[in-house]
């Protein structure tokens, strides 16, 4: 029978090896769109694979979003602090961002600014923490050496002399176009296959590395100290950006909102549902950017003003019904291209649509809601997202 004097040395060293696990692990993040997000998909065994070259085990934190542009990157390094708890940040937005510019509801320098936005974000917060840029280039006009967009990734990533990694023209160069395209599906051109595919793309991604000299320095457990000294390249990026979702810290709705909290393997967040006759209202001197809200089928029509500019644009994400329902995230982001910034404080208002609008715009991944009643129609917000100051509309 064990003494008790047993047992506490027992626990202590027991937590003594779980604090030098974490000591030695490699702690590895990643922020990109679905492909990143997919538990079976290419970062898991990415993980794997690292582990296996660098003899370090690794912790995995998912901070990605399906659908998303690299704004979401920037938004979440300022509310989850990606860069506080990482040894590693991959950051891939490519195929969103190039989809996004094409259908014009993105631009090339909305995605530079952002791209950099989030590279000064992350090494004010941790010097230490190393950036890899992935691209995947997917369409089949980018398979060469003319992508517009991966050219802006690769001249920011030689600004901050951050490795950048363009995995499709890598592969095309040493695989040829064939075993490029076998890694997607034909009925899903935007995915790597699983599980075939996406062990491939994991594999290639840690052979780059390597060839970079970065799995060298892992195994080492050496860490490179990068302060930003460099010069911005945007006087405009979104170093500025923040996110705010404390509405319960003031009188932000017309009526009180439903609050619940919305729980899935990655996020933990409060929710604010307003329906027809509620809205969210307060005073903002700046810029609008974006809304991030929880989806299910009752999306509908959204009527976002903000001084004498307004948007009426619907919420339904075209995938809602594609998979779990009640598990969609995701961002309005129509005010970062169609609304100026406020030099004063002006008034801001988001609210479901009272009737079916004749007038209405979709930006890209949303469609026209199923639900047709506006009565029945919901806006669940989690947060907005804007540069400048806010404040309540009854605050002095």
């Amino acid at each position: 029978m064990l003494e008790f004097v047993d047992i506490v040395q027992f626990v202590k060293a027991f937590l003594n090896r779980i604090s030098l696990i974490r000591k030695t692990s490699l702690k590895l993040a990643v922020v990109g769109g679905s492909n990143s997000v997919m538990r079976t998909g290419y970062f898991n065994y990415l993980a794997a694979y690292i582990n296996q070259a660098t003899s370090r085990p690794t912790i995995l934190n998912y901070y990605a979003l399906g659908g998303s542009t690299s704004i979401y990157g920037v938004i979440q390094q300022d509310r989850r602090d990606i860069a506080a708890n990482s040894d590693v940040v991959f950051f891939e937005f490519c195929i969103n961002d190039r989809y996004a510019i094409d259908e014009k509801q993105y631009s090339l320098e909305l995605a530079g600014q952002a791209l950099e936005g989030f590279i000064r974000k992350v090494k004010k917060s941790n010097p230490t923490s190393l950036i890899v840029i992935l691209i995947f280039r997917h369409l089949e006009n980018c398979y060469d050496d003319s992508c517009y967009l991966s050219e802006l990734y690769e001249s920011v990533g030689r600004h901050y002399n951050l490795p950048v990694i363009d995995l499709t023209k890598s592969l095309n160069e040493t695989q040829g176009l064939d075993y490029v395209t076998s890694l997607y599906d034909e009925r899903d051109p935007a995915h790597f296959r699983r599980p075939q595919g996406v062990q491939f793309v994991a594999q290639a991604i840690v052979e780059e590395l390597d060839r970079l000299g970065i799995i060298d320095a892992w195994r080492s457990g050496k860490k490179q100290y990068q302060a930003i000294d460099t010069p911005p390249i945007y006087s405009g990026n979104f170093e500025s950006l923040a996110f705010f979702n404390r509405f319960n810290q003031g009188s932000f709705f017309v009526k009180r909102p439903r609050v619940y909290t919305f729980i899935s393997t990655v996020i933990r967040e409060k929710c604010f549902s307003i329906h027809e006759g509620n809205s969210l209202n307060f005073l903002l001197k700046g810029k609008l950017m974006a809304i991030l809200i929880k989806s299910d089928e009752n999306d509908g029509f959204v009527d976002i003003k903000f001084g004498n500019q307004r948007i009426v644009t619907s919420s339904y994400s075209a995938w809602v019904n594609k998979i779990k329902p009640r598990n969609v995230v995701n961002l309005i982001t129509l005010p970062l291209l169609r609304f100026s910034e406020s030099s004063d404080f002006a008034p801001l208002s988001i609210s479901t649509c009272s009737e079916y609008p004749q007038d209405f715009e979709l930006e890209v991944f949303k469609v026209v809601p199923p639900q047709l009643e506006p009565r029945n129609w919901k806006l669940s917000i989690m947060g907005i997202v804007y540069s400048g100051e806010l404040k309540p509309l009854n605050s002095v």
